[in-house]
């Protein structure tokens, strides 16, 4: 089994090798980090977005299924005549 030990002296770590051992500013590090903050923040946002957007699609789809079946109904059951009026054709 390998030690940390033996894993730290084969691969050694440098978190910010672009740096070269610079000891960066809190407004530096802000700077740093800020692109790939700001890319996580709209990737969770859209994620977020999409997911509540399910339910109303759902909703939506159901209700397209309602109207289409009363438009059929309609169709069938009621018949325009020349005044505009409605009656049933029972």
């Amino acid at each position: 089994m390998i030690t940390n030990a033996e894993m730290a002296s084969d691969h050694p770590v440098t978190p910010m090798s672009d740096h070269n051992d610079q000891k960066l500013s809190p407004r530096e590090m802000i700077r740093v980090h800020a692109g790939i903050v700001l890319q996580l923040a709209t990737t969770i946002s859209a994620v977020v977005i999409a997911a509540s957007l399910v339910p109303i699609a759902r909703q939506a789809k159901l209700w397209e299924a309602c109207h289409d079946t009363s438009v059929k109904w309609h169709g069938v059951w009621h018949v325009d005549n020349i005044t505009g009026d409605t009656k049933d054709v029972h």
